[in-house]
């Protein structure tokens, strides 16, 4: 069934189009990923479809019995508001009926006769439709999600208004997500999210029942959850089956065929022109005509464009000792909180080492300690001989944000204005683009010029901290081809996994302010951190056991336990089928004719539902003893 179709959808801003007669459709439970390069207009299609922006001509059509999600704007809160209430705000309508359920409960104790069968029948109604809203497990819905999402324990009960705006994006996904609607429209749901909450929502995403349209440049993250991919370029949107590798196949494919078809046409041009040239005038210029006319009604297949991309290359780099950076015993506290403590770790020439994390375990400040931006609070950090550090920050501090973008490579370099054009067009900077102010190009802009910048340093050792972030994936390919061929040493901070299982071939994790260390790349730390912890699960588990068996063997009495069981058994069956004959009763109409005697079997019938679990977690206890 389908959920929602666009068909037609025509969007400019003045006299620039951005959409051009797009048309798709979403069917149920399908989890389809939109990509194309940043400025497209992704994120305006995703607007149209909520309403947000208004489409200059097309059609956009929900199902009407479909619900549609989008991550929006986080809501003004009163001081004072915890992140569980904000989550929980999403449920309001489920509250309005949770207090008319009690009140309810309440008329149905004064009502009697026909009343009380009136009352009964909209109560079991609400009843029903609060249970498939999710009434009873709101709360523990919310809860999962929450925590899912990163979250502590702590963080439920701060103030949302304390929140940073990572912080912010994370709890308005929780908000979205808890409703669970029919379809989800995410615009980069990833960031702002530690390794570990990407993980849980590449997994929430996966499994959820609802259909997706999600954008974004984690190229992991798409390969894992979406299984259809719309790609919007020039404009225009193109779908390709399956997950975000096999779309690079496909488009691989679909290029070559169209190169060829061109190709083809062009060389079936040039014959068709020869002939008119050669037979124009001549006796055969009849011959000629027609074929000009054929010319003139052929539809012209357009040759595969050569998309820009940035170019990074770095030659040889200057050789450094065995070991390039040797930590030691290092301690790091803020405000008297500590960060990490007595962490020791080498890394040796021409490794590419990765270094993950929870979001604020102290990855970023390593790299500060490194750079000597930052003194830690113990310890020390040595770097080998003839290490020349290329630092790449995050936040771009080694960007003058008050310069021009040309005048920041011609005063770090002493380039000619030429010069600097020349270097600049390696990452897209062209035309009046070099004049643009540093504080006012994008993060992916900003990206693109450090970069440059770390390639003009010549390092041999390259300190990354999130180096793909605001990129587009052509960028990214581009810097991950970079680091693959860079023949120097790195160290490298990312969320970015494919970049991450491209590139590095040693993990370190940050965790409790403690350093582990994997020989592989993320995909061989993730296999060896899941054996682990299971291994640390069964270890429990026996430990659990032994602990209950030391404790309870000598107590048990088998037979009389087998008797207990057997009491049980009866006890459960007979209650079961008196649960059975009121539930029967409950449902005749003649039954509410007889006031006291329906309130003392709805009273009768809500302690055998209170009861029954009970027993039967009673039932497994025994069982279990039994069995040891």
């Amino acid at each position: 069934m389908i959920i929602l179709q666009a068909k037609g959808i025509t969007k400019s801003f003045g006299t620039e189009k951005v959409l051009d007669n797009v048309s798709f459709i979403i069917n149920e439970g399908e989890k389809v990923g939109l990509v194309g390069p940043n400025g497209t207009g992704k994120t305006t299609l995703l607007r149209c479809l909520t309403g947000e922006e208004q489409a200059d001509s097309g059609e956009i059509t929900l199902g009407h019995k479909y619900t549609m999600g989008y991550l929006e704007q986080f809501p003004d809160y009163s001081i004072g508001t915890t992140l569980m209430d904000c989550v929980l705000d999403s449920f309001e309508d489920i509250f309005k009926m949770r207090e008319e359920l009690r009140l309810l409960e309440k008329e149905m104790g004064k009502r009697s006769d026909g009343e009380l069968e009136k009352l009964l029948e909209r109560y079991s109604l609400l009843t029903h439709k609060y249970e498939e809203a999710g009434g009873f497990s709101c709360e523990a819905t919310a809860r999962k999600v929450i925590k899912g999402l990163g979250f502590s324990d702590e963080d439920l009960i701060r103030d949302v208004n304390t929140f940073s705006g990572g912080e912010k994006t994370r709890a308005g996904l929780a908000r979205l997500l808890v409703r669970e609607p029919d379809l989800l429209l995410l615009d980069e749901p990833t960031n702002h999210l530690a390794l570990q909450a990407l993980e849980w929502l590449e997994s929430f995403l996966k499994n959820y029942r609802g259909a997706l349209l999600l954008i974004s440049h984690d190229r992991y993250f798409l390969d894992e959850v979406v299984d259809r991919v719309l790609e919007l370029e020039n404009k225009q949107i193109k779908s390709f089956p399956g997950n975000y590798s096999k779309y690079l196949v496909l488009k691989k494919e679909q290029e070559l065929a169209q190169a060829r078809a061109y190709e083809k046409q062009q060389q079936e041009i040039a014959k068709i022109e020869a002939y008119i040239l050669k037979y124009k005038a001549g006796i055969k210029a009849r011959q000629a005509r027609g074929r000009a006319s054929q010319l003139a009604r052929m539809e012209r297949m357009e040759k595969v464009q050569e998309k820009a991309r940035i170019r990074l290359a770095a030659g040889s780099v200057e050789d450094t000792g065995d070991i390039v950076l040797e930590a030691l015993n290092l301690q790091m506290a803020y405000q008297g909180v500590k960060l990490f403590d007595h962490l020791n770790f080498t890394i040796y020439k021409r490794e590419k080492v990765a270094l993950i994390g929870g979001n604020g375990t102290g990855k970023s400040t390593i790299l500060k300690i490194i750079t000597g931006e930052i003194e830690p609070v113990g310890g020390s950090i040595r770097l080998g001989s003839r290490v020349k550090i290329g630092y790449f920050d995050q936040e771009h501090r080694n960007l003058d944000k008050e310069k021009r973008v040309i005048d920041e490579i011609m005063d770090s370099y002493g380039f000619n204005e030429g010069q600097a054009r020349n270097k600049l067009a390696q990452v897209l900077f062209q035309g009046d683009d070099v004049y643009k102010k540093i504080c006012d190009l994008s993060g992916g802009e900003k990206a693109r010029l450090s970069f440059l910048k770390i390639i003009l340093d010549e390092p041999n050792f390259l300190l990354l901290d999130e180096p793909t972030n605001h990129l587009d994936i052509s960028s990214q390919e581009v810097v991950e081809t970079f680091l693959e061929g860079f023949s120097g040493t790195i160290l490298l901070v990312s969320h970015d996994r494919f970049l991450l299982d491209k590139v590095t071939e040693r993990t370190l994790e940050l965790e409790r302010g403690q350093l582990h260390n994997y020989l592989g790349s993320y995909s061989y730390y993730k296999e060896k951190k899941e054996e682990l912890l299971r291994a640390v699960e069964e270890k429990n588990k026996r430990e659990v056991k032994r602990t209950v068996a030391v404790r309870e063997t000598p107590k048990i009495n088998k037979a009389k336990l087998r008797n207990e069981i057997a009491s049980l058994e009866e006890e459960i069956s007979i209650l079961e089928e008196q649960k059975e004959r009121l539930s029967e009763e409950l449902a005749n109409p003649m039954t509410y004719q007889d006031e006291q005697k329906s309130k003392e079997m709805i009273a009768g019938f809500k302690r055998i539902e209170e009861e029954l679990p009970k027993m039967y977690e009673k039932w497994e206890e025994l069982c279990t003893l039994l069995e040891q």
